[in-house]
C-alpha cells in the first residue's frame, strides 16, 4: 500500500504535465515517509520496529557512509569524476541537497524500514532482505534503463538492507542513501 499508493496518485499527475518530475518525487518521498511512519503507528508498533532509533547509530551510520566512500573512491578511479559546474550556485545546492537527502531518507524508510523489516517478522530476515531489495531495484527502472544498472540498485539494496538488519537501525543506510544521491546527482559528474 505505502509503496504503491503514492505512485498510482503522483503518476497521473507527472504524465499528464501537472507535475514535473522533480516536484512528483518530492511529494512521493514525503508521501513515503509519512505513511510508512502512520503505517507504524496505526499498527501501534514502535518506530524502532522499522529501524527509526538511536540504538546503535553510530555503527550504522559509519558503516553506511563507508560504503558512499567506496563508491566515491572507486568512480573517482575508473570514471574520472569531476566537480559539476553547479556547485558554485548556492541556491542550486541547497536545493539539491534538500531534494537528494529527502529522495534517500524516503527511499529507506519505506523498503529498509517499513518492507525490510515488517517483512522480517512475518518470512525471516533472507526473504525480507531479498524482496525488499528486488522492489528497491525495481523502483529505480526508470532511472537506470538497464538490466545492469537495476542489478547494481539491487545490490546496494542488499548491502544498505544488511547494515539496517545487522544493526536494527534503519537511519543509517538513510542518511548515506541521501550523501549518495546528492554526491553522484549533483556534486560529481562523469
Amino acid at each position: 500500500m505505502v509503496f504503491v499508493v503514492p505512485i498510482l496518485l503522483i503518476v497521473p499527475f507527472y504524465v499528464t504535465g501537472f507535475l514535473e518530475e522533480s516536484s512528483a518525487n518530492i511529494i512521493m518521498y514525503s508521501t513515503y515517509i509519512v505513511l510508512s511512519i502512520a503505517v507504524t503507528k496505526y499498527n501501534r508498533r514502535p518506530l524502532e520496529e522499522i529501524g527509526i532509533t538511536r540504538k546503535r547509530l553510530f555503527p550504522s551510520v559509519g558503516n553506511s557512509v563507508l560504503l558512499v566512500l567506496t563508491a566515491v573512491v572507486t568512480r573517482f578511479l575508473f570514471t574520472g569524476l569531476r566537480l559539476s559546474t553547479d556547485i558554485g550556485s548556492w541556491t542550486a545546492v541547497t536545493y539539491n541537497l534538500l531534494f537528494w537527502t529527502l529522495s534517500g531518507v524516503g527511499q529507506e524508510i519505506l523498503f529498509r524500514g517499513l518492507i525490510l523489516f515488517s517483512l522480517k517478522r512475518w518470512k525471516g530476515w533472507k526473504v525480507a532482505l531479498l524482496i525488499s531489495s528486488v522492489l528497491f531495484g525495481l523502483v529505480h527502472i526508470l532511472r537506470y534503463q538497464s538490466i545492469s544498472g537495476i542489478m547494481v540498485e539491487i545490490v546496494v539494496g542488499v548491502a544498505w538492507g544488511w547494515i539496517a538488519l545487522e544493526y536494527e537501525n534503519m537511519v543509517g543506510p538513510a542518511v548515506a542513501h541521501g550523501l549518495f544521491n546528492f554526491l553522484f546527482s549533483f556534486v560529481l559528474t562523469d
